[in-house]
Formats: structure tokens, sequence, C-alpha cells
């Protein structure tokens, strides 16, 4: 099944002016229409693709899709397993292409029924929460794995660009569409695949810049960590500095990792103090 964030659910456009209409889904939820379409409803199985935004009463855009230029997706259940959807999901399944609509939620509603945890102390409970959608499409599966790897690439490559525009940096591109920005090139042998490499780093988002961690001094077999290391850490010989930019398949991908987000592209600040044949499992260091 196509799984998505909750918490990301929401969307608004620049909508016509037609008539508004309030729907009603089974188990009580209230939405309302404002564009209806004229596309293919999804069938079962099937994947809706969306835009969304989602804003307090006080206009305050808490997330949207369009920023990282990523719509969400749903896969369409059977009709069956209806009455156990939360009112969100059964708005979902009842859309079709061209579809806008928009609906609202307090915020104890939103954390109960969509975050499913309560609300953290800091946010004001008594503003009201927006979800504007807009649906973009139907697909297969498919057709969707296939589009959204595609999407996620030219994505990745533009936000890599961008930020090595934006920091006139000088970067040079792998053929696995890993970016190396090179601050020494130290002559002498460069590590293996196979080998244990012994580092400092640290990691952020490349969307946010928001670290997410960094270690000093540490030592581990290159053959175990993300393929964006695998293929960076053999292009530095000891002593050697670097930015390695990699786009999420190449990082941790569609299922994300901890305090990483699904399909999220990487920057590392790297060091290579030694590599070593392997890992010493007694001492976590080098041998």
């Amino acid at each position: 099944m196509i799984k998505f964030s909750y918490v990301l659910l929401a969307a608004v456009l620049i909508l016509s002016s037609c008539e508004k209409s309030e729907k009603e889904t089974p188990n009580g939820f209230k939405y309302t229409v404002i564009k209806s379409g004229s596309g293919d409803e999804p069938k079962k199985g099937e994947i809706l693709v969306f835009d969304f935004e989602l804003r307090d009463s006080k206009d305050s855009l808490w997330n949207d899709s369009y920023k990282d230029a990523m719509p969400v997706a749903i896969e369409k259940n059977d009709t069956s397993t209806t009455n156990q959807q939360d009112g969100i999901i059964q708005m979902l399944s009842e859309l079709k292409v061209g579809d806008s609509v928009k609906a609202t939620l307090s915020v104890p509603d939103f954390f109960k029924t969509i975050v499913r945890r309560p609300a953290p102390p800091s946010i004001d409970s008594t503003l009201n929460l927006t979800y504007t959608i807009a649906v973009k499409d139907v697909m297969s599966v498919d057709e969707f794995m296939t589009w959204k790897a595609e999407k996620v690439v030219a994505r990745d490559d533009k936000m890599i660009n961008d930020y090595v525009k934006a920091n006139n940096l000088e970067a040079v591109k792998d053929l696995s569409g890993l970016y190396i920005v090179n601050y020494t090139k130290r002559p002498g042998a460069k590590p293996s695949v196979e080998n244990c490499v012994q580092v400092k780093y640290q990691g952020r988002l490349l969307g946010n810049g928001r670290i997410f961690d960094q270690n000093e001094n540490i030592s581990f077999n290159l053959n175990q960590v993300i393929r964006g290391w695998q293929i960076g850490f053999t292009h530095l010989a000891k002593g050697d500095s670097a930015t390695l930019l990699i786009p999420s398949r190449l990082g941790y991908g569609p299922d994300g990792f901890y305090g990483i987000p699904p399909d999220a592209p990487l920057l590392f600040h790297v060091t290579l103090h030694d590599f070593k044949a392997g890992l010493d499992p007694a001492t976590n260091q080098c041998k």
C-alpha cells in the first residue's frame, strides 16, 4: 500500500470562482467542494495523486507539497474498509482528477484524528487548521512508481544545483548523480568500498539545512553505509575534506530513516582521517 504522511495532508491552489458545495463522508466528516473536476475517479488499487497546503486560522502556512515539487499519493482501498477509515481518507476516496476541496479541523481534532498524538503545549489549541486539496492525476501502482522515481531524480538534481549556485561552490557530478565539492585533493591512495574508513562528518537535510547527525571521529566498513558515502569516500585521499551532495536515491530513498524524511536529498561535510583493510569489532577501529 502506498503510504503518506497525514500531517502533510493539505493543499491550496489559485482556484476558479465556481459555486461551492458542502459534502459529508460516511462518518460525518464535512468538506467543501471548491471546484468539481471532470477527470477519472480512482478504482480500487489505483493511486490518487494530489497537491496540498495546510494553513491555520491565522493564515500561517504549516506545510505544503509545493515547496519540494512533490505531490502526495494515496492508494484507493476496497469499500469494505470504509467504516474503519478516518474522515480525511474517506474524503479522498470520493475525489476525482480536477477536484479541489477544502476541509477544516480544530487543532485538538487534527492532532487526535490525523497526527494521532496530543498537540504540543506550544501550539495554540484554539486555532483551526484548513486543508485545501487539489487532485492532479490517477495512476496504476506501476505507473506511479515510475512517475515518482523520475520526478524525484529531477527534483533532487535541481535542489542540488540550486544549492551549488547559491553558495558559489565548484562541484563535480559523479556518474551516479552524486555531487562532490572537494576542499583538498591530496595525492595518495584512496579507499575502496571494501575498506574501513575513519572519518569526521556532519549531516544536514539539503531542503532546510537541519543537522540530523554528526561525529568527530568514527570508523566503519564503507560497504555497510549508504551508497552516496560509498561513492563519495572513494574519491578522497587521507586528510581530504569535501561536501557530498547526495540525491535521495543514493541516501535513504523512499523509506527515509530516523530524523530523515522519505525522498530527502542530503548534504554531508566530511573529512577522511584514515582508511585500512577492515573494522576491528572488538575496538570499533579500523585495522
